[in-house]
């Protein structure tokens, strides 16, 4: 697949394909992703994002190889083709929550925030798929604070200084509140 400056593999084209951010995108609109995003190639180890930086001007669609999520140091999670990272802090000027680190040679797309608006605005679906995947990692981040507190007393009485409990950090308010808003968008 070829685009402006941009030749993609008939491999990370089906990742294209196959990405739920991408799910609702006819044939013709997917053929428009790879000339709007700029493929770079990252080696082991590399850093492609970096935690607690601000100012974030784009996201990244992995197309080939894994990456790791580190959260203070600790891999969080492992993703690979089909996954997109950075775009929390993309969408809300907040600092970046994660290192993210290429564990294999990867080849990922870099989409500015122009170009995310742009995608959105041709294909609303795409802001809906990324809603709901920051609910996924909503949820998967709150379940994983519960944890290191239920695990150190320490935590846990910080917790409890601040008035949270088990039950608010596990399901956050907010968290119902986004999925709600999805099953009425999924319900038409």
């Amino acid at each position: 697949m070829v685009g402006a400056n941009v030749v993609i593999s008939d491999e990370a084209f089906d990742v294209l394909r196959t990405t739920s951010l991408f799910a609702g995108f006819t044939e013709e609109q997917l053929e428009v992703v790879p000339k709007v995003g700029r493929q770079r190639k990252f080696e082991p180890g590399e850093r492609i994002v970096e935690e607690g930086t601000t100012g974030a001007q784009s996201f990244w669609l992995v197309l080939e190889g894994e990456v790791d999520v580190l959260v203070g140091g600790r891999v969080h999670r492992t993703l690979g083709p089909g996954s997109h990272i950075g775009e929390l802090a993309l969408l809300t000027d907040a600092h970046r929550s994660a290192d993210v680190v290429a564990r294999t040679p990867t080849v990922a797309l870099e989409f500015s925030r122009r170009h995310l608006e742009g995608l959105i605005a041709s294909n609303p679906q795409v802001a809906v798929d990324m809603l709901a995947e920051l609910a996924t990692r909503l949820r998967e981040t709150s379940e994983a604070l519960a944890e290191v507190i239920a695990s150190s007393p320490d935590a846990a009485n910080e917790a409890h200084r601040l008035g949270l409990t088990k039950a608010a950090i596990v399901e956050p308010p907010h968290l119902g509140a986004i999925e709600y808003a999805l099953q009425r968008v999924d319900d038409g």
